[in-house]
């Protein structure tokens, strides 16, 4: 079985409220309405769909009781001390960007992963080989190439395709980015010396991985 739930924003932060959260990602807080002109509405409204979605149960008394599937996935975003994203903004031929995110919650044993899309907050429980095979799929088809460094202004700004963003955030630690450049067909990782190193298919995946936990 499929280990996902999808949460409106709204529903996302009641459960926050229900668990006692310690953190909250401040990009589900945007993208929530105005709750504040409406809290027993929203209240009850969440209340109704999440038992709907057979994430939650209330009893004759008021009380709730969230479903265990619901609480492992949920835990690492209320809890856990390590968030990092994926932030991969394609370069369209009219100079426009599509930006695309995934965002991670890591906590104990237990990593989820997050997307929002347009019905809704993804959430899925996933492990180390999931977070390879995300990576991989960022990749262009039969991706191949040698590892090569060369000055950064070698890379014509005209010809880049895709900016990656790899962004991890430690409570308590100054947040880490990585950034990687598409530049014809061929993945680059700007280095601090002012140059920028292709990267092999597999070294992509290592370094995107180590980024994301943090490493």
């Amino acid at each position: 079985m499929k280990k996902e739930i999808i949460l409106t924003p709204e529903e996302l932060y009641f459960m926050g409220t229900q668990l006692q959260a310690k953190y909250i990602d401040y990009a589900y807080v945007a993208a929530m309405g105005d709750i504040q002109q409406r809290r027993g509405i929203y209240e009850s409204e969440s209340i109704m769909n999440l038992a709907q979605k057979g994430l939650l149960m209330e009893d004759f008394s008021g009380d709730v009781e969230i479903m265990p599937l619901a609480r492992k996935i949920l835990e690492p975003v209320f809890f856990g001390e390590l968030e990092s994203s994926i932030e991969i903004a394609s370069v369209l031929t009219s100079g426009k960007k599509v930006i695309q995110q995934k965002r991670f919650h890591f906590y104990e044993d237990r990593i989820t992963a997050v997307t929002m899309q347009e019905d809704g907050v993804h959430l899925e429980l996933a492990d180390e080989a999931q977070l390879k095979e995300w990576i991989t799929s960022i990749l262009p088809k039969g991706y191949y190439a040698n590892e090569v460094e060369v000055p950064a202004e070698a890379l014509d700004m005209k010809w880049v395709s895709r900016i990656l963003a790899v962004k991890s955030n430690r409570v308590g630690q100054r947040a880490a980015v990585e950034i990687y450049l598409e530049f014809a067909g061929v993945i680059f990782q700007e280095r601090q010396a002012g140059t920028a190193r292709s990267l092999t298919k597999e070294k992509f995946v290592l370094e995107v991985l180590r980024g994301i936990k943090g490493e």
